[in-house]
């Protein structure tokens, strides 16, 4: 049966990568949640999306250029709706500390550049030990060579590679970086393409999947699971 993951929480009717967002999204039967996390200026992974503030935020700059007390300065609501302004930039620990107590998985996405991987990674690793999430979490990537490291490194963590393209015998791809998760942008792939993943036991999960007729074709080809901004409406097709 495909699972509904929520991408950065409820995010169709709430800010994305907000608490509120999650929270929203945990009230439905979903399956997931979907977030991204990257380094502050004082190495604290938090819950963005994107490299600068200004887009969720009403901050101006580089995410990494600002401390976590700067970060949390701004609203990360307003720019969806001023009715949202008390929400603030989650911290990864806050989103660990409130999902624990829950039974939804955390498909944790890790930004960032290449040469902060290490740094990025140690950072989020510790907090996963720490409240014993390992069983929980999902580590998903667009840098491959991280992910092949966090598999090597910690074989029963879950873990993902995430691609654009349309991939050419990606199979044996994804056999040599060693993970069984494979996260790819739904319009770009044949269902003939990604059959033989799904036939060799690889975790297949297509983004961000928003269009009702997209939705009821993912849940037909019978994926892993989808990534979706409106899981409410997702979960209503699936029923169907």
């Amino acid at each position: 049966m495909t699972e509904v993951f929520a991408h950065r929480g409820l995010s169709g009717l709430y800010p994305e990568n907000t608490m509120i967002a999650f929270k929203a999204a945990a009230k439905l039967p979903i399956d997931g949640i979907e977030l991204d996390v990257q380094l502050t200026k004082d190495n604290v992974p938090i819950v963005i999306h994107d490299v600068t503030l200004d887009r969720t935020t009403e901050g101006r700059g580089m995410v990494r250029e600002h401390t976590l007390d700067q970060i949390r300065s701004y609203s990360a609501g307003t720019w969806y709706s001023e009715q949202f302004r008390v929400e603030k930039v989650p911290t990864l620990e806050e989103v660990l500390v409130w999902a624990k107590e829950e039974t939804l998985k955390l498909n944790i996405e890790l930004k960032g550049p290449a040469w902060e991987r290490e740094e990025l990674w140690e950072a989020v690793k510790l907090l996963i030990d720490r409240y014993n999430m390992i069983e929980q979490v999902i580590i998903s990537s667009f840098d491959h060579v991280l992910i092949a490291k966090i598999q090597k490194e910690v074989p029963m963590l879950e873990t993902a590679v995430i691609v654009v393209s349309g991939m050419y015998q990606p199979l044996s791809y994804i056999q040599t970086i060693g993970t069984k998760g494979f996260h790819y942008f739904f319009p770009l792939m044949l269902e003939h393409e990604v059959k033989p993943l799904m036939e060799a036991g690889v975790l297949v999960r297509p983004y961000t999947i928003n269009d009702k007729q997209m939705l009821k074709k993912a849940f037909q080809s019978k994926v892993t699971a989808i990534f979706t901004d409106y899981p409410h409406i997702a979960l209503q097709l699936k029923d169907e």
